[in-house]
């Protein structure tokens, strides 16, 4: 397997080879995924190389527009644990989930090397939701499955959770690394970890 296409798959960096496509309607999901697709292949055209940090603040205003990050950064840990926070904390646990959610994407997010993806449709989800099919396709290599969870936020379609291969939830994937840090060590706790966690990003990834 190519070292892109490993760090396609954990990052999920999905970049696009060409603008909106006709067959997509404006002002749909298919729209906005391929909208996302389209910022970030002009990030990663303009940031290929960069130091980490930069790479980081030119990609946090694109998740924070695309992506709805505190119903994501609500359902990883819980609606119960969310629910008994006050105001400030979830204030606070947010502004740390951003943060790191920033972090991971800017992590792997280095070169550009050919690789497109391809709005191949969409379905009912759960609660409202559309989940738009992509694919990631890699020359002279199997395509890779990439399903997007949207739903409307203020009228706009905003990524909720991504699945890998069809199968693997980008947020049950935090709540797992989430769950037993807030069994034991609670909120202060959480938020030491997730502040350590992105700190370990930047250190590690600073090429």
């Amino acid at each position: 397997m190519k070292p892109f296409l490993a760090a396609l798959i954990l990052a999920v960096f999905f970049v696009s080879g060409a603008h909106a496509q006709a067959s997509i309607p404006a002002g749909s999901a298919q729209a906005a995924v391929d909208e996302f697709q389209t910022g970030m292949l002009g990030i990663l055209k303009k940031t290929s190389g960069q130091p980490f940090a930069k790479r980081v603040e030119a990609l946090c205003p694109l998740l924070e527009a695309k992506m709805d990050v505190k119903l994501q950064s609500a359902m990883a840990v819980g609606r119960a644990t969310w629910n008994n926070w006050s105001p400030d904390q979830r204030t606070t646990y947010t502004d740390k989930f951003r943060q790191y959610l920033c972090a991971i994407y800017a992590s792997r997010f280095r070169s550009f090397t050919g690789e497109t993806l391809v709005v191949v449709g969409d379905r009912p989800g759960p609660a409202g939701k559309i989940i738009v099919n992509s694919e990631v396709r890699i020359p002279q290599e199997d395509s890779v499955a990439i399903d997007y969870v949207m739903h409307k936020d203020g009228g706009d379609w905003k990524v909720a959770d991504l699945y890998l291969g069809g199968r693997i939830s980008e947020v049950a994937l935090r709540r797992s690394e989430f769950a037993d840090v807030i069994r034991t060590r609670g909120f202060d706790g959480l938020i030491a970890a997730i502040t350590a966690k992105t700190a370990a990003q930047g250190a590690t990834r600073q090429r």
